[in-house]
């Protein structure tokens, strides 16, 4: 890890010995980080020709900086570092750039920013650029506007986009491999329907476990998604570039209450896969359809231990991965979607007394057009959303695509809280609730239709490798 541990510490220096207000600048600055090239998209291969490039910077917030999580103060140090990690794919004159950022969640104008800084060094297209947040709990407050991690937010974009940047300038042949493991161990829909009034109940309640206020319960209201799937990139010399991970549930197992910076499960998938195949071999994780699906235990001190049953499974997938043969098509497509608001009112009087908990609602993101794209590599169809959707959406458009193999990246390029499905809304639940719910159903459905309508774009109009 020897690598990783040289660009944390120096990333850290600039957070911490130079202060993020006077930093700020030259990160942003395009000309600063240029190369001898000018920063400018490397030049074409021969005509379907896979080229590939992967890179990774430390965003791992200064101490102090808020948390994420209602009433937990600053952090007070790490755990493990946070990571911009980036794979670009490059087929003819058609690449995207894929980034997996060890946030809870992203904003528009910070993901358009990095975007836009990106697109400005780079040449690369903005609508080929997806910014996918983790959704570690374990990371800094994003919070929808105000003074809260001014500071560390507006150096981020430049961080995304120093990611992209060198990962564009390592760009080089590759061979692709596709592989998947089926994980059933360690993960659970945490939606679970009470028998009294046949609503849901949240696995993490108190009352779930009261046989007075619970007598009993009648299983999940919904499924899991087993499927984690690895994308492998390796040199024309055999070494692993890097890969893609894509696995659905939430990542929870690390407790933010210490106050570490963490990374998560995620991040021990990325630290062992390094292990198997060696430092420079980087993991861009991006979270499945993961908005009603959670690990089976959460904040125990052997979390790291629980992560590695999804690290093992991420590793034997990559192991196994078949190879993709030539030639490899890359391409992107992005609409930009008017969603309605949801009304508050909608939400039944008594939906959060009947949980026990906390009234959840807080500052809504503003409601604009909502991104939503889809891409390909070869054969691998790659969906967006910008919510924590729920598992069944996420099913349903791997049903939809037309691509052999789908996966689904949520929290892209924004947030817009949860995405229930009609069942979800009919039976109330933590996620159904007015303060963490802003679009409809309907919003929602044209927002999963839509990237069905991509991912069809993309078939239809491609080769199809």
């Amino acid at each position: 890890m020897a690598k990783v541990r040289k660009t944390v510490s120096h990333t850290r220096r600039r957070f911490l010995q130079a202060g993020l207000a006077t930093m700020a600048a030259p990160w942003f600055s395009p000309a600063a980080s240029r190369g001898a090239d000018g920063g400018d998209v490397p030049s074409q291969g021969p005509p379907g020709e896979l080229r590939v490039g992967f890179a990774q910077t430390d965003i791992t917030p200064p101490v102090g900086a808020l948390m994420t999580g209602e009433g937990i103060p600053g952090g007070t140090g790490m755990e493990d570092p946070l990571q911009a990690r980036t794979l670009v794919a490059q087929s003819g004159d058609r690449m995207i750039a894929i980034v997996g950022v060890d946030l809870v969640k992203i904003r528009f104008d910070l993901a358009d920013a990095a975007i836009a800084q990106a697109s400005q060094r780079t040449g690369i297209a903005h609508d080929a650029v997806l910014i996918c947040p983790s959704h570690t709990h374990s990371s800094p407050f994003i919070p929808m506007g105000g003074p809260n991690n001014k500071d560390y937010l507006s150096a981020l974009p430049g961080l995304i986009a120093d990611s992209i940047e060198q990962a564009c300038k390592s760009l080089q042949p590759a061979r692709m491999l596709l592989g998947r493991s089926l994980v059933y161990e360690g993960i659970h829909n945490r939606r679970v329907v009470s028998k009294g009034d046949g609503l849901v109940l949240n696995t993490w309640l108190p009352k779930l476990n009261d046989l007075q206020q619970t007598p009993q319960v009648l299983g999940t209201e919904g499924p899991i998604d087993p499927e984690l799937w690895a994308a492998r990139f390796d040199a024309l010399d055999g070494r692993v570039l890097g890969t893609l991970v894509n696995f659905s549930c939430h990542p929870a197992l690390h407790s933010r209450l210490g106050r570490k910076w963490s990374a998560d499960y995620p991040g021990v998938i990325a630290e062992q896969m390094a292990q198997a195949y060696g430092n420079q071999a980087v993991c861009v994780f991006t979270q499945g359809a993961s908005g009603n699906v959670n690990p089976h235990t959460q904040g125990t001190p052997d979390w790291r231990e629980k992560a590695t049953v999804f690290a093992q499974a991420a590793i034997a997938a990559a192991k196994r991965a078949i190879p993709i043969g030539g030639p490899i098509a890359v391409d992107y497509a992005r609409r930009d979607v008017q969603v309605p608001r949801r009304d508050p009112a909608d939400q039944p009087p008594e939906a959060i007394a009947r949980l026990g908990w906390r009234d959840p609602r807080g500052a809504a993101p503003p409601m604009r057009d909502v991104p939503v794209s889809a891409a390909r590599i070869g054969p691998l169809g790659i969906a967006t959303n910008a919510g924590e959707l729920f598992v069944e959406w996420g099913l349903s458009v791997k049903q939809r695509s037309p691509f052999p193999h789908t996966i689904v990246s949520e929290l892209t390029n924004e947030w817009i809280g949860y995405e229930p499905t009609a069942q979800a809304f009919q039976h109330g639940g933590y996620e159904a609730l007015a303060g963490v719910d802003f679009v409809p159903l309907e919003g929602i459905q044209k927002l999963v239709d839509t990237a069905v309508d991509l991912l069809q774009g993309l078939w239809s109009s491609g080769a199809r490798a």
